[in-house]
Parts: C-alpha cells; structure tokens; sequence
C-alpha cells in the first residue's frame, strides 16, 4: 500500500505504471521462487537466509537510489532493484513453508498448512498495518511528492529491519534438510 502511494504521490506515476511496478516485483518472485523450488530440500535454511539478504542488498540499493534521483527515478531505472527485491522475497517463502511442514505427521497436514497459511496472512497484515503507521506519520495523508518520498524511505528502513529479524530467526529453523522429503 504504501509503495503505491509513494510511486503515484512521491514519483507522479499513473494507476497503470504503478501496476507494472508490481508486475516487476512479481516476476522477480516468481523466478526467486522457482530457483527456490529447484532447490527443494538441498540447502535447508541457508536458502531462505540467502534470500532475505538479497532483498535486504535490494532495498538498500533501491533506498539509495529514491534518494540520488528524487522526483527523477523512472520505471525502468529502478527495474533492476525491485526484480531483485521479489527475487530475494520468493527465495525466502517456498522454502520456509516446506521447512516448517515438514516435520508434521500426515494426519495433521491440513491443520498445519492452514495454520501456517493464517500465520503468513497475519504477518503480511501486521506488515502492511506498521508500514502504514510509519509512512502515513510522516505524511499526515498529505499528497506532497518530497513528503511522500521522504515517507517510503523510512518504511524501506522498517522493512530492512524486519528482514535483518527475519534472517536472524531463521537460524531456528533446521540447518539440514529433514522431513519426508529430505
């Protein structure tokens, strides 16, 4: 929500260039997610590690970049970062769901899974909610372009921050593949 705001508010983009801005983000995932797939099993934890340094790297280029170009960053300029930043994204989802199933007795799988799946909605909605507070903070819901910037780049931060606590709580999960499949 809050990128949107930032790419049509803070960069002046029309509804459908936002939109291809999701678009880039999304392959970027789904190609992070497909290596991820690939992969199944082989690199346990590190994976999923690997991932959220890619975008943590990602944003903080994507940061520097919202700050050297201002008003000026166009869509095909900032490709690159925001590919990257999905890449990281879905190297970090596929693995983490077979990782925290896999262990679970068959009988309980579709508890499991739904568990799972209400845990990753809820964070995406505790995610959207704290990113809000800190955008529309620093906005007060005002459309001013430099504001609105000036906004994102705090959340970018925020969102940095939450991966850095994401990679460091991946340790927990198991180093080495296990389960039924590995």
């Amino acid at each position: 929500m809050t990128w949107t705001l930032y790419l049509q508010r803070g960069l002046g983009m029309s509804p459908f260039h936002a939109a291809l801005a999701f678009v880039l983000l999304s392959l970027g995932e789904l190609a992070g997610a497909t290596i991820a797939a690939k992969s199944a099993g082989r690199f346990a934890r590190r994976l999923p590690q690997a991932g959220a340094l890619v975008a943590l790297a990602s944003m903080a280029a994507y940061g520097v970049q919202i700050g050297c170009r201002q008003a000026d960053l166009t869509l095909v300029a900032m490709t690159g970062p925001v590919v990257l930043i999905g890449f990281g994204l879905g190297m970090v989802g596929g693995p983490l769901a077979d990782m925290a199933l896999a262990d679970v007795p068959h009988e309980n799988a579709g508890s499991a899974s739904g568990l799972f799946n209400t845990a990753m909605h809820l964070g995406i909605a505790l995610g959207t909610a704290l990113t809000a507070v800190v955008f529309f903070a620093a906005t007060g819901g005002g459309p001013d372009g430099a504001v609105n910037r000036d906004a994102f780049t705090g959340v970018l931060w925020w969102a940095g921050g939450s991966l850095v606590l994401m990679w460091g709580l991946m340790f927990c999960l198991p180093g080495r593949a296990t389960g039924r499949n590995g």
